[in-house]
Order: C-alpha cells, then sequence, then structure tokens
C-alpha cells in the first residue's frame, strides 16, 4: 500500500489564491489527535479501512470506512482509531474562496460527510504526483485539484445531522416559483442561487435532480407557455411585443426557440389556433 504524506511550501503567490493547499496524506495510519483549539485551516480526514472515532461539541461519533470528517479552523475536536489500523487519507488547505464555497452550498459547520471513495483517492495521488514534479508553478495545480476536490461535496455528499431532502426541494420551489412569476424579466442564474443561498453548479444540479429537467429548460417552458397564450388571445398583438412579454427581446432568437420546442413559427402557431 502506497504511503506518502507532504507539506507544502508558503509564497506570496500561494496566499492570493482561492484554495491553498497546505498537507497531503495518502493511506495514513492515524494516530490520537487531540486538538482543544482546533487547527487554523480546514482539514478533510477520510476513512480508508477500519473505524475511527470523532469527538466534538461534546459530542461523540463513529467514522466508518468511507466516511470522512469536516473540520472547520479553530474549532475544538479530538479523534482517535478504534483499532490499530485505522487508514486514512487526510487534506489540509485554507484560502479566502473556501469558506465563501461551503456557505454557498450550505455546509457551516464540521461534521461527518461521505464521498466518492475513488475520487478523493485520485485527487490526492493527482496532488502528490504534482509534488514530486518540483515545479515552481506547482501551487497553482493544488489550487485547480483542490477545488475539483470541493466540487464532490456537490456531487455526492450525504450530510449527516442537517439539511434534510424535504429543505433542498423547498429550494427548488422557490426557484420555480420566482420565474413563474418573472419570466418576462431577464433571468441570471448567479441572482436564482443567490435568493436560496446556494452555488450555482450546486442548485443546477439539485434542481435537475429534484425535476428531471434543467432550470434553463423550465424558464423556457414558462415563456412559451406564456407565450402560446398570448398568440391565441391577443391575436391583433405583434408578435415582437409578444416576445419582449416572455422575457426575449430578440424576436428572432425568440421564433427560432418556439420552432424548436413547438415544432412551429408563432405566426403559423397563431394561424393554426
Amino acid at each position: 500500500m502506497l504511503k506518502k504524506v507532504f507539506f507544502t511550501k508558503y509564497t506570496e503567490q500561494t496566499v492570493q489564491l482561492p484554495f491553498v493547499l497546505s498537507a497531503v496524506g495518502l493511506n495514513h495510519r492515524q494516530e490520537y489527535i487531540n486538538r482543544p483549539s482546533g487547527l487554523p485551516f480546514f482539514q478533510w480526514i477520510h476513512t480508508v479501512k477500519g473505524k475511527g472515532v470523532l469527538e466534538i461539541n461534546e459530542k461523540q461519533y463513529v467514522v466508518e470506512e468511507g466516511n470522512g470528517i469536516l473540520f472547520f479552523p479553530g474549532v475544538g475536536h479530538r479523534y482517535y482509531g478504534l483499532s490499530n489500523d485505522w487508514i486514512v487519507h487526510f487534506l489540509l488547505f485554507s484560502g479566502y474562496g473556501t469558506k465563501d464555497f461551503f456557505d454557498r452550498i450550505g455546509i457551516e459547520q464540521s461534521g461527518i460527510y461521505k464521498l466518492n471513495n475513488d475520487k478523493v483517492e485520485k485527487y490526492i495521488k493527482e496532488l502528490i504526483f504534482i509534488y514530486t514534479q518540483d515545479n515552481p508553478m506547482e501551487m497553482y495545480d493544488y489550487s485547480r485539484i483542490l477545488y475539483d476536490f470541493l466540487l464532490e461535496f456537490l456531487k455526492s455528499t450525504t450530510i449527516q445531522n442537517e439539511k434534510s431532502i424535504q429543505n433542498q426541494s423547498n429550494k427548488v420551489h422557490l426557484v420555480m416559483d420566482y420565474i413563474n412569476q418573472y419570466y418576462m424579466e431577464p433571468i441570471v442564474l448567479s441572482e436564482l442561487a443567490e435568493k436560496v443561498h446556494l452555488s450555482k453548479e450546486y442548485l443546477c444540479q439539485l434542481f435537475k435532480k429534484v425535476n428531471g429537467f434543467s432550470i434553463f429548460e423550465y424558464i423556457t417552458d414558462v415563456r412559451l407557455a406564456k407565450a402560446r397564450t398570448l398568440l391565441i388571445q391577443d391575436r391583433k398583438e405583434k408578435i415582437k411585443n409578444i416576445s419582449k412579454l416572455c422575457g426575449y427581446e430578440d424576436v428572432s432568437y425568440f421564433g427560432m426557440v418556439f420552432k424548436k420546442k413547438v415544432g412551429m413559427t408563432p405566426a403559423k402557431f397563431r394561424e393554426l389556433h
């Protein structure tokens, strides 16, 4: 079993990056740790083999194989193996973008999370490979891979002890209600995400998971449903005005989208109905 631990060197360029790697461990035999004041970094400890115990906020949790512990900076904790073979991968990281990233996806505190085992190992091995190349620009590659790793919290995290599925569905429905109300105005994904306190990436993933179709498909469907109604009800209204009333400033683009979804032009649709 390949084992490796290394610590990175800080430079002036490093501290300006959004995601900064401090240390990496692959297949590390985890020793007893007691940190009443925590660390000044974020930390991820991923169980590869065996079991461990986490003591945090006066509560105790068993960390099973495949689960990991995310520590926020400055949070006191203690952890140790239930046997001598508690093997883990670990990451220590910081950077001005990290706290904001977790805030936007609703992760607000330390806890136990489940990520894809293969993906975690893949990213750690990539970090180790970069370290072995001794490239003076390695800090940029570290930052890029750290971001890829953090995206796994969007893709496959099961958050234990908080954030129910119902709460996630409620956020999707709030977005749908907003689209239904303001379909005639420009709708910006970043603004939708901000309204429900999620990242753009996670909102898109969650919306598709709940509904089976994307946010952009839904916006188009709502706008074209209104367009079909207006084309029939207001037969004297010009198509370019209906286009604007449904959120399309460019009537040519409106016509293209309408034909693609409905199978005919707006004028032909009005003629047939």
